[in-house]
């Protein structure tokens, strides 16, 4: 439905004719060209005469095919597709797949024998499926042959290694770089009148809140009066979007600083606990204050709310910071550009439990490209993957206000790379020190089982027709242990280690 576009999808529109375009163009010029030997193909050695550009190795005649998200994720590889032809001599067919869905088509693929991509894009937290059905190449060869490990350490250190690496080996390519920051309103918060007002009623200091319990009682207080510009009563909080399909984004969260997890060691849900249900309370009581009938609002609509009221708390990915200054991006609609005006920027609160302060951020979805270990043009997909990480070529779809890629490499963060978009140093320097607080996507095979059951039950107290947490919690707990039963309870244990082990060297306090 048109009303039910989700953040990724609101350009495709937009995008879609060009993509057509271009992507028969290279098709077109790769029909032109003869096919270079089996040798050449697989070892990344240009065809026999050839000539090679610049030391780098040809693949004149190779075209592969891409599996891209639609709409505005499509930049991260058109910015590129002149580009690959005249330096490599490959051509790319894009194949788009829809986000939620794609690692489907790419477990389809894999169990068909491969074929109908070379390269795959997928939320991370399908990483550990596909790795576990044997269907991703492993990296690390073509890294070394190519010279390519300054460009992987290059990536932020928590989003590598919670996101690139599988086994102790690096299997994807970060090419968007998803967490959430905390988006406040400077004219509330720093209002005189308001400070007085708010301290008289709660007994401590209007500030950016440290903790979810602050959090609650601004978002209580900036209910129901007109504090702002728009002179209509004004909103506490708003988040991202709470559509059944993406409230584990919110939730999880606050659960894990709440001192929860996905999965014990033993391979019990960690949140069915106080930590899950302290997380699940606190978040119904957020809604409470959100603008009317943001329980079903789609991603677009719910930022809509955002800029048409006074909202003073705000949880959104990082295209609001990146993007909300353009006065051509989708932000714009809503009067972005001037409302950023008054925005801050700060990290998610967390909880204080026992005496230990733990805060982590929302660091779901963004996405990762793998390479087809079926693809029979495994050197050429590496130019793709290393295209997309080379620092000068990476920043055109992230300095591009119709991309939906945010920041991940360390040098995506410094205000003088962008030409086009001006993202302030205050909200890039909060998003650098955010990314490395983040808790990730759980990633073990059947994490989409596990979370459409999860998000049933969260969805469900929400909106009420489960009117007890604990109940909620208990239910999506039941058949989490059944889907665990059926994946193989001994290989998931032994992949749940593995994925807990990277969360501690990425520096989780879990």
């Amino acid at each position: 439905m048109a009303d039910r576009l989700t953040r990724r999808e609101v350009l495709r529109a937009g995008t879609g004719a060009l993509v057509g375009l271009l992507a028969a163009c290279s098709q077109q010029q790769a029909s032109k060209t003869p096919a270079p030997s089996p040798a050449a193909q697989s070892t990344g050695q240009a065809a026999a005469g050839t000539p090679a550009v610049s030391g780098e190795p040809r693949f004149d005649g190779v075209t592969l095919k891409y599996m891209s998200h639609p709409g505005q994720i499509h930049p991260i590889i058109t910015h590129h597709l002149d580009y690959l032809k005249e330096k490599y001599g490959i051509s790319i067919q894009i194949i788009d797949s829809p986000d939620p869905t794609s690692y489907q088509d790419a477990m389809r693929d894999i169990r068909a024998g491969g074929g109908q991509f070379d390269i795959y894009m997928i939320f991370p937290r399908y990483n550990g499926e596909l790795a576990a059905a044997g269907g991703i190449r492993e990296l690390d060869d073509l890294i070394q042959k190519y010279n390519a490990k300054p460009l992987w350490d290059n990536i932020m250190d928590a989003y590598r290694i919670l996101y690139s690496e599988w086994h102790g080996k690096i299997i994807t390519a970060p090419v968007d770089g998803d967490v959430a920051m905390m988006y406040y309103r400077k004219d509330a918060f720093e209002n005189p009148d308001y400070q007085k007002q708010f301290k008289e009623k709660y007994g401590f200091d209007l500030r950016v809140p440290r903790t979810w319990e602050e959090c609650l009682k601004i978002a209580e207080f900036f209910t129901g009066w007109a504090w702002g510009p728009t002179g209509k009563p004004g909103y506490g909080f708003q988040t991202s979007t709470w559509d059944r399909a993406f409230i584990e984004q919110q939730w999880a969260p606050m659960m894990a600083s709440a001192g929860g997890n996905w999965l014990t060691e033993d391979l019990d849900p960690g949140w069915n606990n106080d930590a899950g249900t302290r997380a699940l309370i606190d978040l119904k009581h957020f809604l409470d204050f959100a603008p009317p009938g943001s329980i079903s609002l789609s991603w677009n609509q719910t930022m809509e709310t955002v800029f048409a009221n006074d909202v003073a708390i705000i949880l959104w990915y990082m295209d609001l910071g990146r993007l909300g200054w353009s006065p051509n991006s989708w932000f714009a609609k809503s009067g972005g550009p001037e409302k950023m005006k008054n925005i801050g920027y700060a990290e998610w609160p967390g909880y204080e439990i026992n005496g230990k302060y733990r805060n982590y951020n929302s660091m779901f979805y963004g996405r990762v490209v793998a390479i087809s270990k079926f693809s029979k043009n495994p050197d050429a997909a590496f130019m793709v993957l290393k295209t997309l990480l080379t620092p000068e070529r990476r920043v055109l779809s992230m300095d591009d206000d119709q991309s939906g890629s945010d920041m991940f490499l360390k040098t995506d963060y410094d205000p003088s790379v962008f030409k086009k978009l001006t993202p302030t140093k205050e909200f890039l320097d909060v998003a650098k020190v955010v990314i490395t607080k983040g808790f990730p996507e759980m990633q073990i095979p059947g994490v989409g089982e596990y979370m459409d059951a999860l998000q049933g039950q969260i969805h469900a107290y929400l909106t009420g027709s489960e009117s007890d947490p604990k109940k909620a919690l208990q239910a999506a707990a039941e058949r989490w242990k059944e889907i665990t039963d059926r994946y193989n309870r001994s290989k998931q244990k032994e992949y749940w280690l593995e994925v807990l082990e990277r969360y501690r060297k990425a520096g989780l306090q879990v």
